[in-house]
């Protein structure tokens, strides 16, 4: 579970979080919708540390975030990852098994997983290969 409580990110004298709260239980899946500029890449980013907020809280699991490395903190959460995140090279496979890969988990593991993730957010097994 991710808990957020009062988050707060300033940029000079721009709020770009303002006291978001939010608590995504486990197996939730969440999309964040809104205009440029709204604070959803930021608020990702501090979840998974890439850029400290000013203030406010942030959980996963019940341990606050900075009780994690950074690295592991980043492999166990997963987000969508879009336009220059991903690589034009890769199928819509590999992107989806970058970090399991990286994670050293078997075929089956990552094919499995990928084939959830792809069911999941609704994509059809024929992009599964597709660049």
């Amino acid at each position: 579970m991710i808990q957020i409580k009062q988050l707060i990110k300033n940029y000079g004298e721009f709020e770009a979080l303002n006291g978001v709260d939010l608590e995504i239980k486990e197996g939730e899946c969440v999309v964040l919708i809104g205009p440029s500029g709204c604070g959803k890449t930021t608020l990702l980013k501090s979840i998974n540390r890439m850029i400290e907020p000013n203030g406010g809280e942030i959980s996963v699991d019940g341990r606050d975030i900075h009780s994690y490395p950074p690295e592991e903190l980043r492999r166990n959460i997963g987000y969508c990852i879009q336009n220059v995140g991903l690589f034009p090279h890769y199928s819509v496979r590999d992107n989806i098994a970058v970090v399991p890969k990286l994670l050293k988990w078997t075929k089956e593991d990552i094919d499995a997983r990928v084939d959830f993730l792809m069911e999941l957010t609704g994509l059809p097994r024929s992009y599964r290969d597709k660049k």
